[in-house]
């Protein structure tokens, strides 16, 4: 009996653990209620109400229950006592697909935006500035796909680039589209915004969509108006005349009926300064008329994605009617010995950035030879390595005219007319030098420190090689600004290359940056104001109902934020250092930040525009 007995205690272990095994293999969801669930946090919910202390449950890519002490089983529970939990951050205005969608997203870390999810941002809108984000030559599914399938870190919205279409039909001319050619525009907007891009971006200030009259870009957004599609605009000056840049943003969305967003709202130069007062005042008197128009911001004293600027003007440098001065066409006699066919065999080598397909090829061999010789020039030769400062033969011209008294007096006179009239000596900074200890400093006290007039101060500085950033926007200006309600947070960075060269702060910083330095330092708005103008009021401005707040059925895109412990140590002197403060974040509901580390995962999606 005895063997019988243990024969059949064996038989019913056996038996429990395959229908243990059965059971969890089969049935792994229904055991728990919940995919995460975000305990104790207080939240701030896209809105601008207070801080209420509660927990949030979510299944797969939706939050499925906001409420206090949520009962239910999770896969995993985030215990947030006292941190924040809010709606992960909105880019309104980013660069990324520069370098890093455009390129097939060669690097895991690149496809990330790292330097973007540590800071909390889980959706970017990309293609700004007139540079076409969506694809032009390749179908966008296939461009989809192929990001789908590598995986990016957040998700992206895409705008048409105005400048790329243009130079896709036109190139760089400086003159009106013909007919014809205002018909291919046309249609090019149109394709992308039947292939679900978001809205057409312009770049006025730059080449070629300051080639672009009023009359052009009007035709253009009226492609974008039937689709709900919005109007992106780097205004055509931010500077003496903003306002009328303004005003022209303004008749464009009044005459198409598209709703329009003014990117990086800002005054540049000592002189403008207050006026963005005006600036806000006629945005103000055209929301009251019924127009859609919006506005982002970086909270930053410098713009351009290179800050870094010489206090001496090229003109100065150089001499005004320098004949060392070299142009393109110094270098198109090298390319003549080459036929068509190869020119384009060699435009593509050295146009990594677009890849090959059968569009671009017959974009490519349409074009005429001049013009794919200007193409390759400035792929292939950078002109400024020619004929800046970082030249030696440049430098030994400088020195020699400076040895002339004559010539030395109207250097210093233009070198320092040029700083008084652009920021001021005391607003231009130091960023990086060789003499460690004036880095941070003021043109102004590097010349008290050395007992030198401000141009001298400067002349010496550039000779060291320093680098100097011109600090072009007011404090005042930013506060101003960020106080209105219509008035989004843009980073208008990049992805770069981490260790790399010279960037601006805003990339690595933007968003926790304003949160510590405006709500929690200087109290300039409330957090609550912050919050919302990171989360909710960038989806209201995309016409998103699925994203930027802590609500049941929105999209997991979540961020858990240590206010206490908010750490930006990008510095102009070294940009390359990622923020701190971020010790969750869930894209899509699945987890890329977990105790401030990156999880490794690239779980974001291309938004597509759903026709309206």
């Amino acid at each position: 009996m005895k063997p019988k007995n243990i024969w059949s205690k064996a038989f019913v272990l056996v038996g429990m653990f395959f229908l243990l095994q059965t059971s969890t293999l089969s049935y792994p969801a229904e055991s728990y209620d919940y995919d995460i669930l975000i305990k104790n946090g207080f939240i701030l919910d896209g809105g601008l109400g207070e801080p209420v202390r509660a927990d949030v449950a979510v299944k797969g890519n939706v939050i499925l229950m906001v409420g206090k002490s949520l009962k239910g089983k999770a896969a995993r529970v985030i215990d947030a006592q006292g941190l924040y939990v809010v709606p992960g951050f909105i880019d309104l205005h980013s660069h990324v697909t520069r370098e890093r969608l455009d390129d097939g997203m060669i690097f895991r870390e690149g496809r990330a935006c790292l330097n973007y999810l540590v800071q909390g941002v889980t959706t970017v809108v990309a293609g700004q500035c007139g540079s076409s984000g969506w694809p032009q030559f390749e179908k966008a599914e296939d461009m989809i796909k192929l990001w789908s399938e590598d995986g990016i870190g957040p998700n992206a919205a895409l705008l048409v680039g105005h400048a790329s279409v243009r130079e896709i039909v036109m190139g760089r001319e400086n003159r009106d589209p013909t007919p014809e050619e205002m018909a291919r525009m046309k249609a090019l907007v149109k394709e992308a915004m039947e292939q679900g891009a978001y809205g057409l971006s312009t770049g006025l200030v730059y080449v070629p969509g300051f080639f672009a009259k009023t009359d052009e870009v009007v035709e253009l957004v009226k492609e974008i108006a039937p689709y709900g599609g919005i109007y992106h605009t780097h205004i055509r000056n931010e500077g003496d005349k903003l306002l009328e840049a303004i005003k022209e943003a303004i008749a464009i969305g009044e005459k198409t009926g598209a709703a329009t967003h003014i990117s990086h709202l800002k005054a540049l130069g000592k002189s403008n300064w207050g006026s963005v007062k005006e600036a806000c005042s006629l945005i103000e008197e055209a929301r009251k008329r019924g127009l859609k128009v919006t506005a982002d911001q970086y909270p930053y004293e410098f713009s351009s994605i290179n800050p870094y600027q010489s206090p001496i003007p090229r003109s100065a440098w150089l001499g005004r009617d320098s004949p060392d001065r070299l142009k393109n066409e110094d270098f198109e006699k090298i390319f003549d010995y080459l036929r068509d066919a190869e020119l384009i065999e060699l435009y593509k080598k050295v146009t990594p950035f677009i890849p090959p397909s059968p569009g671009h090829q017959e974009f490519l061999n349409k074009l005429p030879r001049k013009r794919l010789v200007t193409l390759i020039t400035q792929s292939l030769i950078n002109l400024r390595n020619f004929e800046g400062p970082e030249n030696a033969r440049a430098r030994m011209l400088f020195l020699k005219r400076m040895e002339d008294p004559e010539e030395a007096r109207k250097i210093r006179a233009e070198v320092r007319r040029h700083i008084e009239e652009s920021v001021g000596a005391e607003n231009y900074i130091v960023g990086v030098c060789v003499e460690r200890d004036l880095e941070g400093k003021s043109l102004k006290q590097v010349a008290a420190m050395n007992k030198k007039s401000v141009e001298d101060a400067a002349i010496e500085l550039e000779l060291m090689g320093a680098e100097c950033i011109p600090l072009q926007i007011s404090e005042e200006d930013i506060e101003y600004i960020m106080k209105k309600d219509y008035v989004g947070t843009g980073s208008d960075g990049t992805t770069p290359f981490y260790g790399i060269g010279l960037t601006h702060i805003r990339s690595y910083a933007t968003f926790l940056h304003k949160i510590k330095k405006y709500a929690l330092e200087r109290k300039a708005v409330s957090l609550a104001h912050v919050i919302r103008s990171q989360t909710s009021l960038p989806a209201q401005i995309m016409n998103w109902n699925d994203r930027g707040w802590i609500k049941e059925g929105y999209k997991a895109d979540i961020a858990v934020i240590d206010l206490k412990n908010i750490q930006t140590p990008a510095s102009i002197s070294n940009p390359h250092q990622y923020s701190r403060g971020v010790s969750h974040l869930l894209v899509n509901g699945e987890p890329v930040i977990e105790g401030g580390r990156w999880t490794g995962k690239l779980p974001g999606k291309i938004l597509k525009l759903k026709k309206t």
